[in-house]
């Protein structure tokens, strides 16, 4: 997750802070998820400007879905998904680790409280 997404105040500060409570309800509820925080403070990422999912099924194949501000794109090449593993690993090494980020999450969960109670 782009830092981004949890700065830019969509919504109000009510509607960021119950959307970060969500997260990490899901977070703590669910072993098998983790959140990784990519902080504006390292830079550029290759995965600015749209979003990614890996999707691996039952049989080993893997594709991605590649989504932009007003188009979404499967991709089943292998070439490609080889691509944008590759550019998912790069953004995932710039990012926090878990718990760092789910400390940031709470960070930011703070803030947008106070701005509430203000």
């Amino acid at each position: 997750m782009d830092e981004a997404a949890l700065r830019r105040p969509v919504g109000g500060a009510a509607v960021m802070a119950e959307q970060i409570r969500h997260i990490l309800g899901v977070i703590e509820g669910n072993s098998a998820v983790r959140v990784q925080v990519l902080p504006l403070s390292r830079g550029v990422h290759p995965l600015m400007g749209g979003s990614l999912s890996l999707l691996t099924l039952r049989d080993g194949v893997t594709f991605a879905y590649v989504e932009s501000f007003a188009s979404g794109t499967s991709v089943d090449t292998p070439a490609r998904v080889l691509e944008l593993t590759t550019r998912m690993d790069i953004a995932r090494s710039k990012a926090l680790d878990s718990g760092d980020s789910v400390s940031l999450l709470h960070k930011r969960l703070k803030e947008y409280e106070d701005d509430i109670d203000s």
